[in-house]
């Protein structure tokens, strides 16, 4: 058997690892070592070029510590790299956002309900009739959106609709007594995904900011695919 060729250092910079025919990018503070041998299994038949049989990866290490130098981890770690993002508010309103729906997910996913479908029967629970539409804008969704949201509920048992007298056009919903016991018993997990969102605020840093993003909202509302409407 032919003896492994000694390992290689490859610039992680400037290659890209083709292995099992897949390309994967080299990054990170990674030194990539290659041993050419195949380590006794069967070379791929076929293979992509440059398919590799054997890799060995080590982190480099801090030579004042011995320590695995630290990496910017995608998702762990903030990137310095593009600041200008973390300037940007809508950049920074995603983000949140992503946050909350996470948070959210945690703390009612085994209820089987949404962000969306929780505020159409918060609006609704007071046993008010409303009109879809009226409906849809008070809560900041669309038309279409609003009819395939109740219409999810409404299969539920938590909602039903019916026409109205003097439109028969419009359709008229309204919460029913299993709708209102649902959004009874699962307020207190949304209450506790709400309280996570914000608990890194103080008393005053969450007055100012429920001050400042309603001010936001309302400034632009307009400006919105689908401007709420006030009940």
């Amino acid at each position: 058997m032919q003896k492994p060729e000694g390992p290689k250092r490859v610039d992680h910079k400037r290659s890209i690892l083709h292995n099992g025919g897949r390309a994967t990018p080299l990054g990170g503070d990674l030194v990539l070592w290659v041993a050419s041998g195949d380590k006794g299994r069967p070379k791929p038949q076929g293979g992509a070029p440059g398919a590799l049989d054997h890799i060995e990866v080590a982190v480099e290490m801090d030579k004042s510590s011995q320590t695995p130098a630290k990496m910017a981890r995608p998702g762990k770690v903030r990137s310095r790299t593009y600041d200008e993002l973390w300037n940007r508010p809508g950049y920074l309103i995603r983000r949140l956002h992503q946050i909350h729906v996470g948070l959210f997910a945690e703390e009612c996913g085994s209820e089987d309900v949404t962000p969306v479908q929780s505020a159409i029967l918060t609006v609704l629970q007071s046993g008010e009739e409303m009109d879809q539409l009226t409906l849809s804008t008070s809560v900041g969704i669309d038309r279409t959106s609003g009819a395939d949201v109740i219409r999810r509920l409404e299969r539920r048992g938590f909602l039903t609709r019916q026409s109205s007298k003097f439109d028969r056009r419009a359709k008229l919903v309204k919460i029913t007594e299993e709708g209102r016991a649902f959004i009874k018993g699962v307020r207190p997990r949304m209450a506790r995904a709400q309280e996570r969102l914000i608990a890194p605020l103080t008393d005053e840093e969450r007055d100012e900011f429920f001050r400042l993003i309603n001010k936001m909202v309302d400034a632009n509302n307009e400006a919105s695919r689908a401007p709420m409407g006030t009940l």
